[in-house]
């Protein structure tokens, strides 16, 4: 069964435009990189009061949840995070655990 997580992030205000170019280049590492990762998006909150951004990521299984959290890139947006101070507080990481729905009508 995959593994699902939503992770959040806290933008600073000024540093939202920088934020995109970054998640922008992590995911085309992650698309070219990371088989394992079945799905990884990011949402913009729209009616946040601070800047939020919203990844949805699911997972093929563990592996590829710890390929992804040990991988160079990783490193490099925690990196850059603290070196240009991009965020208001700290990324929140949610593990979410499926019960009902559905993912899609296919």
């Amino acid at each position: 069964m995959p593994l699902h997580y939503v992770a959040m992030l806290f933008p600073k205000p000024d540093k939202i435009a920088r934020v995109e170019e970054i998640a922008q280049s992590v995911c085309d590492y992650v698309k070219e990189n990371e088989p394992g990762v079945l799905q990884y998006q990011w949402f913009k909150v729209t009616d946040a009061e601070q800047p939020t951004l919203v990844v949805w990521e699911t997972y093929v299984d563990q592996a590829a949840v710890d390929t992804h959290k040990t991988s160079p890139k990783m490193a490099w947006l925690q990196e850059l995070s603290v070196k240009e101070d991009n965020f208001a507080a700290p990324i929140k990481i949610l593990p979410l655990a499926e019960f009902t729905g559905f993912g899609s009508r296919d």
